[in-house]
């Protein structure tokens, strides 16, 4: 805020003053989320629209969340420990696209199981999860509507081995195909499943697997859990890169809408990138952008200086 308010030269194009946290905190309070939601979603098929098409048995979506520790004094709505309060970051991740396809805030308390029930779930897609959401009830309802899983299994799971296959590929120890025998689980999820065991190279990590997927290989399903660092490192990049430590509002309805606010920017970048301007990182374009949100230049110009310096394109379009 400080250094959008030195900038007040140039405030006034955009038709704004000066700012106070206050009066954001104020404002974000009470406006309505569903702009920011609609514009967020809006985006998000802009991003999607520009990339190549895939076939639906070929797409992936990545689950996982992440927790942003909050000030219990300042943030009570969301205390989850007797110390800490904070909030959690459920998200649906696209490895192809490298896009979140879908996010919900909650209460950091909120289990992540709890909230699959409100992530959308669509037919004819591998979903790839950590052992945190380890629901047999849910396996089963991916596998009634035609879609994929691959997940962690539980070390005090109960089952029979029905069928040993081969183990192939490189760090496979087993691949066996089991039907889960406790009693409730057995009613939760009644069909045959893939148990795999794989030795991970760089730390020799013994990873159990468990999945729906009776036709890819052991291997083809190792290679698909370990996409799910792409969603960590997303994860990553939003808390350095975003502005989501400190928040402006301490209401619930304040910091949904900064949340809101981080993503449709990321969406933004993510559209600048896709858009041919540059062959830039988005770290590098959310740093160009950060200091040149007030100045009256080009996309073309502030991400390629030296080649706008040569050539002028006055139909470009400004920043602001």
């Amino acid at each position: 805020m400080g250094s959008f308010n030195s900038k007040s030269a140039h405030h006034y194009h955009l038709g704004t003053r000066l700012i106070r946290r206050s009066s954001l905190s104020d404002a974000n309070r009470d406006r309505p989320l569903a702009i920011f939601q609609e514009t967020f979603f809006y985006l998000l098929e802009k991003v999607r629209d520009s990339l190549p098409k895939k076939d639906a048995a070929e797409m992936v979506r990545l689950i996982d969340a992440t927790t942003i520790d909050l000030n219990l004094k300042q943030f009570e709505w969301a205390k989850f420990r007797s110390t800490k309060s904070g909030i959690k970051l459920h998200t649906v991740y696209d490895p192809h696209a490298e896009v979140p396809v879908y996010f919900e805030m909650t209460n950091a308390k909120v289990n992540d199981r709890k909230a699959l029930s409100t992530l959308p779930m669509l037919s004819g897609m591998t979903y790839v999860v950590d052992r945190a959401y380890n629901d047999y009830g849910w396996y089963y309802s991916l596998t009634q509507q035609g879609s994929k899983f691959v997940g962690r299994m539980k070390t005090n799971a109960v089952y029979d081995v029905v069928e040993i296959r081969d183990a192939e590929g490189d760090g496979v120890l087993a691949d066996e195909v089991i039907r889960l025998t406790s009693s409730k689980a057995k009613k939760d999820c009644p069909i045959p499943l893939r148990r795999i065991t794989f030795c991970r190279a760089e730390d020799q990590k013994l990873l159990v697997f468990i999945s729906n997927d009776l036709d890819r290989s052991a291997a083809e399903i190792a290679s698909l859990y370990k996409q799910r660092w792409q969603i960590e490192l997303l994860f990553k990049w939003i808390k350095q890169n975003l502005k989501i430590k400190q928040f402006l509002g301490r209401s619930e309805n304040a910091v949904h809408i900064q949340v809101l606010t981080a993503m449709i920017s990321y969406l933004l970048m993510k559209l600048v990138q896709l858009g041919g301007y540059c062959h830039l990182s988005l770290q590098q374009i959310s740093r160009l952008m950060s200091v040149n949100l007030t100045s009256r230049r080009s996309i073309h110009q502030v991400l390629n200086p030296e080649k706008e310096r040569k050539r002028k394109t006055p139909h470009d379009t400004v920043l602001s």
